[in-house]
C-alpha cells in the first residue's frame, strides 16, 4: 500500500510550462488558435446521474470569453432522454463496450473533426472544466503556437467534491496527461482514432497509451500546471492522501491483470504502435490493486514532497 501525502496547492504564479518533441518541424505556419466552427468537446457517458451529467455540461456551457465551442456528448449504450434534448450533439450508441469509453470517445471525436471543429477536447463525464479552462486553453496556444497537443493543468476532487492539494507526480513532468487535459490541435488528429483501436483492456490506461503514441509519433506538447479541470479521483491514493477510508468501488487498476492480457503484437497489429505500457510500469503502481471496468483514466499517487517551480 503507498503512503501518500497532501500538498501544498500550486499557486497561479507558479505555472509550470514545457514543450517537448522529437523531429520538430519548424517549416510552415502554425494554425490559427481555434477553428472557423469553434472547438468541440467530447464527453463519453455511460451510467453516471443526471446531476453529473448536468454538472460537467454546464461547466462547458459557463467557459469566459466568447469562444463558440459545441460539446459532443456520447452514450455508451445507456442514453440518457434528458440529455438528448439539452443543446449538445447527443451520439447514442447502440451498445456498452466496456473500455471506459474509449469507443464513444474516438466516435465522438471523428464526428466533431469532420464537422470542422478544432482543437478537440476531451471531458470525462465525472470531470468539469472551470470557467476560465478555454482561455487557459487559447493563451497556451498563443505562447507555443506550433505545439500539436496542449496539456492542460488539474486539481483533483474526491466524488463528494473534496478538493486535494498538489497534483499528481507524473502530472509534473507531463509523463502522465489525464484525458481532460488534452488538447488537440489538427496536426494531432492522427491520435484520435487509436482510443478506439486500443485493445479494450488498455481502457483503464488509455491516456497512458495516447501520451506514449504523441511522444512516438513526435508531436510537440506544451503544458502548463496551472489547474483549469477538476478530476475526480476515485481512487485509492486519493482517500489514503486525506486519511480516509478507501471505499469497495474505487477505480485502482490492476496491474497483475493487465499485465497478463498485455500483447504487444496485438497491440502492434491493431494501432502500428510498439508499447511498452505493462513492461515498465509507473513509479509507484501497485501490481496488487485491483479496478472497475467503467470510470476514469488512472492517474498517479500524489507528489511525496512539496515542488516548487525550479524543480522542474
Amino acid at each position: 500500500m503507498l503512503t501518500l501525502s497532501v500538498l501544498k496547492r500550486l499557486r497561479g504564479d507558479q505555472e509550470q510550462e514545457m514543450r517537448s518533441a522529437t523531429n520538430v518541424s519548424e517549416s510552415g505556419s502554425p494554425c490559427p488558435a481555434i477553428g472557423p466552427r469553434g472547438v468541440a468537446v467530447i464527453t463519453p457517458y455511460y451510467k453516471e446521474s443526471l446531476a453529473v451529467l448536468e454538472r460537467c455540461h454546464r461547466s462547458c456551457l459557463e467557459q469566459e470569453g466568447d469562444w463558440p465551442l459545441r460539446h459532443v456528448m456520447v452514450a455508451d449504450g445507456h442514453p440518457r432522454c434528458e440529455v438528448a434534448g439539452w443543446d449538445v450533439d447527443h451520439i447514442p450508441l447502440p451498445q456498452a463496450h466496456a473500455d471506459n469509453g474509449n469507443t464513444p470517445r474516438c466516435l465522438g471525436a471523428i464526428s466533431a473533426i469532420n464537422q470542422g471543429y478544432w482543437p478537440i477536447l476531451f471531458l470525462d463525464a465525472d470531470n468539469w472544466f472551470q470557467p476560465w479552462h478555454m482561455n487557459s486553453v487559447l493563451a497556451l496556444r498563443q505562447r507555443h503556437p506550433r505545439a500539436d497537443v496542449l496539456a492542460m493543468g488539474r486539481e483533483c476532487a474526491l466524488p463528494d467534491g473534496t478538493l486535494l492539494q498538489g497534483v499528481p507526480e507524473e502530472d509534473l513532468g507531463h509523463r502522465h496527461v489525464d484525458t481532460s487535459c488534452y488538447v488537440f490541435y489538427p496536426s494531432a488528429f492522427r491520435v484520435l482514432p487509436l482510443w478506439g483501436m486500443m485493445p479494450t483492456y488498455l481502457g483503464p490506461i488509455c491516456d497512458r497509451f495516447i501520451r506514449e503514441a504523441i511522444t512516438d509519433y513526435g508531436l510537440v506538447v506544451a503544458g502548463t500546471h496551472q489547474p483549469s479541470v477538476v478530476f475526480t479521483a476515485h481512487y485509492s491514493w486519493a482517500y489514503q492522501a486525506l486519511g480516509r477510508s478507501v471505499p469497495d468501488d474505487v477505480h485502482d487498476v490492476d496491474w497483475s491483470r493487465l499485465k497478463a492480457h498485455f500483447d504487444q503484437s496485438e497491440i502492434l497489429s491493431r494501432t502500428g504502435l510498439h508499447s511498452s505500457l505493462a513492461i515498465s510500469l509507473p513509479i509507484g503502481a501497485d501490481v496488487k490493486t485491483t479496478t472497475t471496468h467503467q470510470g476514469s483514466s488512472i492517474s498517479g499517487p500524489m507528489l511525496r514532497k512539496p515542488y516548487t517551480p525550479r524543480d522542474l
